[in-house]
This record gives structure tokens, sequence and C-alpha cells, in this order.
């Protein structure tokens, strides 16, 4: 009975943790660089695959705080790469490879702020083992109606307006 209870609740966690792109992924083995630059930033997550996710994700959300749309190409399609092999994250990969092919700010900022939300479900219920990602939202972004994002850090540097608003924002959500 102890054994058919443990692997109900693992299933149940790997489908909380997977259900915000999608229902389930494989077993990807991702290079080390990747893992370690997410845990340069002190955060450390059960899961090689997620923490390239977000490796990446960072990485486009640093190039949209600069401004740079060709460094925002570069790191969405590292990005888009990184979710595709995930069952149901292929719409947020889209998203991913159509900020990768523009080199239109405003477009890659409206698709930035989606792939936020898909990506903030899914973090949400990711085992971390150290460190902690915050939800920051802009209530000015998109006409007033406001956008999130993921950061490592609590400190405001908003990838919706760059150095036009840098610091507008406020943490939500403390993910542990």
């Amino acid at each position: 009975m102890k054994a058919k209870t443990f692997l109900y609740l693992i299933v149940m966690v790997s489908i909380g943790i997977f259900g915000a792109c999608g229902s389930r992924t494989g077993d990807q083995h991702l290079s080390a660089s990747d893992t370690t630059a997410v845990q340069a930033q002190g955060i450390i997550l059960e899961n090689d695959t997620l923490a390239a996710i977000f490796a990446h994700y960072i990485a486009l959300k640093d190039a949209l705080v600069a401004s740079d749309a060709k460094l925002s190409g570069e790191a969405a399609d590292r990005l888009s790469e990184s979710l595709k092999p995930i069952h149901g994250c292929e719409n947020t990969a889209v998203l991913a490879q159509e900020i990768a092919n523009s080199t239109d700010l405003t477009l890659q900022r409206s698709a930035f702020s989606t792939i936020s939300t898909d990506l903030i479900a899914l973090f949400q219920h990711a085992p971390l083992h150290a460190g902690e990602i915050y939800v920051i939202h802009c209530p000015m972004y998109n006409n007033k109606a406001g956008a999130d994002w993921l950061s490592t850090s609590s400190a405001i540097k908003n990838p919706y307006f760059g150095d036009e608003m840098l610091t507008c924002g406020t943490v939500t959500q403390e993910i542990k």
C-alpha cells in the first residue's frame, strides 16, 4: 500500500510540475553549462531541463531589460529549443521562436508577456533545491493591464520598458 501511495504522489507531483505547459516531458539531458548558469544566480532546480529553460528565460529577460533586440532573439532561440521537446509547451516554444525571428522590441516584449505567464505557472510547481525565484508585476505594461515576469532577484529591472521605466514593478510572489 505504501508503494502505491508513494507512486501516486510522484505521478501527481510530475503532472503538477509539467501541467503548466503540458502533461509530460521525457528525461532531457542538457549541457552542464545550462545548469551552471542558473546555479551561478543561486537557483538550483531539481530537473536539468527546467534549469536550462529557466536559464534561457532569464537571458531573454535580461536582453529585454537592456532593450537589445538582437540579444533577445538569440536568447529566445535557445529558449525555444529547450521548450520544444516538452509535450504541451509547443505553443510557448513557437512564441519564443517569434521573438527569435523578430528585431521589433514591441513584438518581442508582447510575446515575452505570454511566455512569462506560461513559465510562471510552470515554475510555481518546480522543485527548488536552493534559491528563490521571484514573480514581479509591472502594472503599467499593455495599457495598464499589467504583466508579470520571473527573476532571480527581488531588485526590479523591468523587461517591458527597459530604461524608460527600469524600476517599475513590485514583487508579487516568492517561489521557494
